[in-house]
C-alpha cells in the first residue's frame, strides 16, 4: 500500500497470504510477535507497527513488540484498557485512527516509547472468540488518511495474528511444561531417597538463614541509631519473603517457582503488617507469571521486598495515602520487573542505605542483572530491574 491510496484487491490478498505463510512457520511467542510486527510494517507501508498483549488480569495492555518504538519500552510500557487510542480500540472493539493522532481525544503518549516523530495512527483490537487478547497499531511519520481498505487490511492481519499468538502461547506453555518435567526428572533422580530430600531442603534453608543473619550483622554498626521496632519489622518481612518461596516449593515440589504468586502473597502480608491503621497504601502486583528456579526466585523476592519496604518508609511521609505497583514482564532477552510508587519521589541528595545496598548486591551478583532508579514525569519513584532470561533455566 502506498500513502493515502488503497492497495488493489489482488495486492491485498497477496500481502495477507504472505503474512499467513510466514506465521505458519513461527512457533514460539517472541518470534511470532517479531514476525507480525515486521511483516505488517512491510505490507502496510508504514513506519511503525506495535503489538500490545493483554495481561492475565485483563486490565493492562503490555507492549511486547515494535518496529518503530524504542526497544527499552518493550516489556515495560503499559496502557490500561480504554487508555490511549490503542486501549480505546480494545475497549470498543472497533478500529480507531487519526491523521493527527496527538490531537485525538484518546491519544496518550507512552513516554518510554519515544514516539514524538509519528503523526498518524491506526489501532485495532485482536480478539479470539469475542475475547480481547491484545491490540495492534501502525503509525506513520508523514500525515496519512487511512482508507477503508487499509483499515480492513489491518483488521484482517489482526485476525491472523490473534490465531498465531494463541498457537505460540500454547507452544511456549507446552515447552515450559516439558522443561519442568525434564528438570524435575533430573532432580528426582538425584533426590532418590528421603535422606537426599532432607539434605537438599536443609541446604537451601541454611543458605537463606545465613543470608538473613548476614543482613542483621550489617545493621549492628548502626544499632545505636536504629529504632528497634523498625529493625524487627524489616527483618521479619525479609524472612517472610524467603518463607513465601519455600511455601510454594512445599506445595509444588522441586519445580520452578512462580514469582508473581510469591509477590502477591508478600504484598498481602506487607500491606497488613507495615501499613499504619490511619492510612491506606495499596500494593498491587500485575503482569506475566515469571517461573524461576528457587535460588533466583528467593533473590528476586527479597529485592522486591526491600523496594516495597523502602517505599513504605520514605515515599509517603506524614501518613499520606498512596499506591505501590509491582509489574512483571519480559522481552526477548530479559525479564523486566518494575516497582513504582506515587509518592514524593527521590530527593536530589539521597544516599543509598543498607536496603539499597542489599538490592544492588542481589540484582548484580545473584541475578546477574541491572537496576535503574527513575523519576517519572507524573511524580513518584520507579525502580527498573532487568535480568537476563538465562535466569529462567533451572
Amino acid at each position: 500500500m502506498t500513502n493515502g491510496t488503497a492497495a488493489a484487491r489482488p495486492q491485498a490478498v497477496a500481502a495477507l497470504r504472505q503474512i499467513a505463510r510466514a506465521l505458519s512457520a513461527a512457533w514460539d511467542l517472541d518470534s511470532t510477535l517479531d514476525l507480525i510486527a515486521h511483516k505488517t510494517t512491510e505490507v502496510m507501508g508504514v513506519d511503525s507497527c506495535t503489538i500490545y498483549l493483554l495481561d492475565t488480569d485483563g486490565e493492562a495492555l503490555r507492549l511486547r513488540a515494535s518496529t518503530g518504538l524504542a526497544k527499552r519500552a518493550i516489556g515495560r510500557a503499559i496502557l490500561r484498557v480504554g487508555e490511549g487510542m490503542t486501549g480505546y480500540a480494545v475497549q470498543i472493539n472497533r478500529p480507531v485512527w487519526a491523521r493527527d493522532a496527538q490531537r485525538h481525544p484518546y491519544f496518550k503518549r507512552v513516554d518510554e516509547a519515544e514516539e514524538l516523530n509519528f503523526q498518524s495512527l491506526l489501532a485495532i483490537s485482536m480478539q479470539i472468540e469475542a475475547e480481547p487478547i491484545g491490540a495492534l497499531n501502525v503509525q506513520t511519520i508523514e500525515p496519512r488518511d487511512f482508507s477503508a481498505d487499509e483499515v480492513e487490511m489491518l483488521s484482517l492481519i489482526g485476525d491472523l495474528a490473534a490465531g498465531a499468538l494463541v498457537k505460540a502461547r500454547l507452544y511456549d506453555r507446552q515447552k515450559q511444561q516439558i522443561e519442568e518435567m525434564e528438570a524435575l526428572a533430573v532432580e528426582n533422580a538425584r533426590l532418590v531417597t528421603n535422606t537426599a530430600v532432607v539434605r537438599e531442603m536443609h541446604h537451601r534453608i541454611k543458605n537463606n538463614l545465613q543470608t538473613v543473619a548476614m543482613l542483621m550483622q550489617m545493621q549492628i554498626p548502626d544499632a545505636g541509631s536504629l529504632d528497634t521496632r523498625t529493625v524487627l519489622e524489616t527483618n521479619i518481612n525479609r524472612i517472610h519473603s524467603i518463607a513465601a518461596v519455600h511455601e510454594v516449593l512445599s506445595e509444588r515440589g522441586f519445580r520452578l517457582v512462580d514469582v508473581k504468586g510469591v509477590l502477591e502473597r508478600l504484598a498481602q502480608m506487607t500491606a497488613v503488617s507495615m501499613t499504619a491503621p490511619n492510612r491506606q497504601v495499596t500494593i498491587h502486583v500485575h503482569g506475566e507469571p515469571l517461573p524461576l528456579p528457587s535460588q533466583a526466585a528467593t533473590a528476586l523476592a527479597m529485592v522486591v521486598n526491600e523496594l516495597v519496604q523502602n517505599g513504605l518508609d520514605h515515599a509517603f511521609p506524614g501518613g499520606r495515602d498512596g499506591r505501590i505497583e509491582i509489574s512483571l514482564g519480559r522481552s526477548a532477552d530479559e525479564l523486566i520487573i518494575l516497582v513504582r510508587d506515587n509518592g514524593v519521589g527521590l530527593p536530589p541528595d539521597v544516599k543509598p542505605g543498607l536496603g539499597m545496598e542489599i538490592v544492588e548486591t542481589l540484582v548484580q551478583d545473584d541475578l546477574r542483572g541491572r537496576i535503574k532508579f527513575n523519576q517519572p514525569a507524573d511524580g513518584g519513584t520507579e525502580v527498573s530491574i532487568r535480568i537476563p532470561r538465562v535466569a529462567e533455566q533451572a
